[in-house]
């Protein structure tokens, strides 16, 4: 690891950094007062990288955009990157317990020493630059300590939207757009148009695009924005398919699935029966088909990257480190099952067409359950369509809450908006007590709503039940 001890020595603590970091303007905890160029901008970033030296501009990067699905569809590609022989850093937002999840390279989280190295650079660095936020400096961090790691690649998240996002300073060998929805309409706008716009603002002049299948108007926005900017696209649908095959089940629950992608060509035979040695059969341990989609795109964004991925050192382009990639990715937090019988699902889902992919998910893991639904979102969070979504699965609701988030809504006003609806719920504020009403009891149960709720879950059920508890800030 490229950090002096002297250096660790000297930096500030992992508690001063995260206080130094969180007293920024945190628009994680705290909602954006207005959305305008003097809020959002790339001004602010692209000062501070300068005075950091541009870290981002020492290795290769394929940036990951989309409403959902996008850090999915990241953890899988670093997965692959890694399996292919190269030095890979992982960026992602938001974390689940810990901060040092959002930089990761070749799986291994950020230490929490080289936490405070990195927010003394970035402290340093931003003296002069007034109104930084919280995201851009962990953004600028992660950028640091990619830099400092000597990674190949890196793989970025976008964390809100595209174009005014921290992270659309760097200009990538790949941009890659996962499933766009509605979410975060108060910043993105209130047509998939204008949002898949913003997600468009990731996509740069020569640059490749890979896109997932999209709604008819935000696919229209990404092959004229793609257009505009010269930039080759690939559509996972058009140009890559997937099938979906055998799964594995262990005790009486899904643990891996499989599937068989090719790639569309006018050229293929029965004596030629694959035209890209990237074909064929895959296993990931991601559940949900929407999984298989994701996993679809990574494969389809190797293939783009073919020629970058050699010049860069990759030791193994042949399916086989694709298929080792894919098959040991994990994505904490999404469809988990901490207890399979009866079930205890964590799940993300945060906005309603997230919740619809889990609903298909615990059909198609769990065929004829019907589910307790232990949930807690945020005030800015469709609750009622998120509800309504689930309620033909549920047996009942424990409404909860994130502790000490200003932004989470309070359980009692999802328990009348509930009750309003003719719903069996009820309302338990605190995640320990939420947790105690069905720890005895058969009911198959799945908590969800927000990333930090899931995170907090995950962190009590492993203090209670043993096994390795997460890293917790």
């Amino acid at each position: 690891m490229i950090y002096d001890a002297i250096e660790r020595l000297n930096a500030m603590l992992y508690t001063e950094a995260l206080d130094y970091l969180y007293a920024l303007a945190n628009y994680e905890r705290v909602p954006m007062a207005a959305y305008s160029p003097e809020t959002l901008n790339l001004n602010r970033m692209r000062t501070l990288l300068a005075a950091m030296g541009n870290p981002h501009e020492r290795y290769k990067i394929v940036h990951v955009a989309g409403t959902k699905g996008k850090g999915s569809t990241s953890a899988m590609m670093a997965s692959c990157l890694t399996h292919l022989g190269l030095k890979t850093g992982l960026y992602t937002s938001p974390h689940l317990s810990s901060l040092r999840e959002r930089m990761q390279v070749n799986g291994e989280l950020v230490p929490a020493e080289v936490v405070g190295v990195l927010a003394d650079k970035v402290k340093t660095a931003a003296e002069d630059i007034p109104g930084l936020t919280t995201f851009e400096a962990i953004t600028a961090m992660a950028f640091l300590h990619f830099s400092r790691e000597d990674v190949d690649w890196a793989v970025i998240e976008v964390g809100l939207g595209g174009r005014l996002d921290a992270t659309n300073v760097i200009t990538p060998q790949a941009s890659v757009i996962t499933s766009i929805s509605f979410d975060h309409q108060h910043i993105l706008g209130n047509t998939l148009t204008e949002i898949a716009t913003e997600k468009c603002g990731i996509i740069k002049p020569g640059v490749p695009v890979v896109s997932q299948s999209q709604p008819a108007a935000a696919m229209t926005v990404i092959e004229q924005t793609a257009h505009e900017r010269n930039a080759p696209l690939t559509i996972v649908g058009r140009h890559w398919r997937w099938t979906a095959g055998p799964t594995e089940s262990a005790q009486g629950s899904l643990i891996k699935q499989a599937f068989e992608v090719k790639k569309v060509s006018q050229i293929r035979s029965k004596e030629k029966p694959f035209v890209n040695d990237l074909e064929g059969w895959y296993e990931i341990a991601l559940l949900g088909k929407h999984q298989l989609e994701n996993a679809t795109t990574v494969i389809a964004t190797v293939d783009v990257l073919r020629e970058a991925l050699l010049t860069s050192g990759a030791k193994d382009l042949g399916a086989r480190a694709v298929r080792d990639g894919l098959r040991m990715a994990r994505w904490p937090g999404r469809f988990e099952i901490l207890r399979a019988d009866p079930p205890v699902i964590v799940d993300g889902a945060h906005n309603v067409d997230s919740v619809n992919k889990l609903a298909m998910t615990l059909v198609e893991v769990f065929p004829g359950k019907r589910w307790t639904f232990i949930f807690g979102t945020l005030k800015d969070k469709d609750a009622e369509g998120m509800l309504k979504a689930l309620n033909p699965r549920a047996t009942r609701w424990i409404f909860t809450q994130q502790a000490n988030n200003p932004r989470a809504r309070p359980a009692e006003t999802l328990l009348e908006l509930a009750q309003a609806k003719g719903m069996r719920a009820v309302a338990l504020p605190n995640l320990t007590d939420a947790l105690d009403a069905i720890i005895n009891t058969d009911d198959a149960v799945c908590i969800l709503g927000s990333v930090a709720l899931v995170g907090e879950a995950r962190v009590k059920w492993a203090l209670r039940f043993g096994g390795d508890a997460p890293p917790v800030d």
